[in-house]
């Protein structure tokens, strides 16, 4: 690694807080309290290399880096580096404690998706981030199929191109049960797209579901009043699309939709 490189990284570090039993939570700083449960833990950091024009030998570098065991979160948005990138990511061993990993941006294809669903060292991600990206209902398809991904909580696919055949690859899926996020902006859904979502597997752990602009219509109101797939959605997103006051008014007093408490339309 040159120093240049390990300069920006070093300083690319940030320590995550870390929760303690603490009887005055103002007394000692992020430091200390890692100190004061000794052994127990050790100072987790996030990595945030967002845009820094990383390319192929410089992430090969950083997969060497000293204290990599020591990150919980990863941000490598708008890097460019490509399918081959998410290669390299996905074979380091140093990178099995990941928590979070952020790619969005990175011209990322189905094979990117596939290389992540089977990767053995990405196995305790709970929030990955794939936004603006060309992922398809392939690579879409071998995430949720993917027996490596039960921990992810949160999913962000906003400005990826997966259509009706995405939508059912989401529907049937078997490893998002556990998801409690689901970003689907910009997907291209339809309405068709949204019907096979509504009446595929159950994600009984889903509380916010964001479908804004994805030209839905109130064909998709009703779908979203009636499905019994998501059965603690408490945060709606409809922005952008052409849902009618009456329709809106529908989803909000839908039996189906008890836990509801925001709904955002236009």
């Amino acid at each position: 690694m040159s120093p240049l490189f390990q300069s920006l990284v070093d300083n690319s570090m940030f320590l995550l807080s870390l929760e303690v039993d603490n009887e005055n939570p103002l007394e000692g700083g992020e430091m200390e309290n890692y100190s004061r449960v000794g052994d127990e833990a050790e100072p987790q950091f996030k990595l945030q290399l967002d845009e820094k024009d990383i390319n192929i030998e410089e992430l090969e570098d950083l997969m060497e880096y000293s204290r990599l065991k020591n990150v919980r979160e990863l941000w490598l948005d708008k890097n460019d580096f490509g399918n081959h990138g998410v290669e390299i990511l996905s074979s380091t061993e140093g990178l099995n404690r990941l928590q979070v990993l952020s790619l969005a941006g990175n011209k990322l294809t189905d094979s990117a998706a596939t290389t992540l669903a089977n990767s053995k060292n990405l196995i305790n991600l709970t929030r990955l981030f794939l936004q603006n990206n060309s992922l398809g209902p392939n690579g879409v398809n071998d995430l949720g199929q993917s027996q490596l991904m039960n921990s992810l909580e949160f999913l962000y696919l906003k400005r990826n191109p997966l259509g009706l055949d995405g939508a059912k690859a989401l529907a049937s899926s078997i490893a998002f049960k556990n998801v409690k996020e689901l970003y689907l902006g910009r997907t291209q859904l339809g309405n068709d797209g949204l019907a096979a979502l509504c009446g595929g597997k159950l994600w009984p752990n889903l509380t916010a579901l964001s479908l804004s602009q994805n030209s839905l219509d109130d064909q998709s109101a009703h779908l979203l009043a009636d499905t019994e797939s998501f059965p603690k959605l408490i945060t709606l997103d409809l922005y952008g699309n052409h849902i009618s006051d009456e329709a809106v008014d529908m989803i909000k007093s839908s039996p189906q939709r008890k836990c509801l408490r925001a709904l955002q339309v236009n």
